[in-house]
């Protein structure tokens, strides 16, 4: 266990606080936009899915840690794009809270509509903007692609697998097309853009130094 107590810690603290805002800010905010389009409404309800929506959280930890145990550098990396992409999303639900309309699940007969049942009462449609589903999944994809330390058919698998979950928060309309596109510029953001900015300024701020230029 010591082996892994950094990253239990890690994942205690990132899904604990995403978990801990998330359901916090439901009982501080209280106006919500509602958010939606004619789109959306076309999208169907799969109930089927929630059980692909629901594995997202073992998901996101079980591929945290084989990128924790076989690629420690890109680990800390994704880390850090996961802790600022969280910060991010914080905010807009504080500065801009959302809320959409999905169909009632009163009652359950089957394993889908059960989980369906608990997910919706434990899980109210606010805050929806971005989809922290989405935004994880997105992050985990571009972890896990062309990555040779980890098997590749289970990349393959975990790829398809984070693909499912962006769908299925769509189709079991937890979420709209809107959460969609804001996680994934979020995504883009911090996984490729930020860290050349960052660089670039590291440069800049090495430059100066040693060229004894002042401002």
């Amino acid at each position: 266990m010591k082996k892994y107590r950094s990253y239990i810690v890690d994942m205690c603290t990132i899904m604990g606080c995403n978990a801990f805002v998330y359901f916090i800010s439901q009982y501080i905010i209280k106006n919500y936009h509602l958010i939606g389009s004619a789109l959306d409404k076309r999208i169907p309800f799969v109930i089927e899915f929630i059980l692909i929506y629901s594995i997202w959280y073992p998901l996101v930890i079980f591929t945290m840690f084989l990128l924790y145990k076989y690629c420690p550098d890109k680990y800390k990396k994704v880390k850090k794009t996961v802790l600022v992409s969280l910060v991010i999303a914080y905010i807009i639900f504080f500065a801009y809270p959302t809320k959409i309309i999905r169909p009632e699940v009163n009652s359950f007969n089957d394993l889908f509509s059960l989980i369906a049942y608990i997910s919706f009462k434990a899980d109210n449609p606010v805050n929806c903007f971005p989809s922290c589903h989405c935004l994880l999944s997105f992050i985990m994809i571009y972890a896990l692609f062309k990555e040779k330390n980890i098997n590749k058919y289970l990349r393959i698998t975990l790829i398809i697998l984070f693909f499912m979950i962006i769908a299925s928060t769509l189709l079991v309309k937890q979420h709209v097309i809107a959460d969609v596109i804001g996680a994934f510029i979020i995504s883009v953001l911090t996984t490729f853009i930020y860290p050349k900015i960052k660089e670039h300024l590291s440069w800049c701020s090495f430059y100066l130094k040693y060229n004894s230029i002042k401002w």
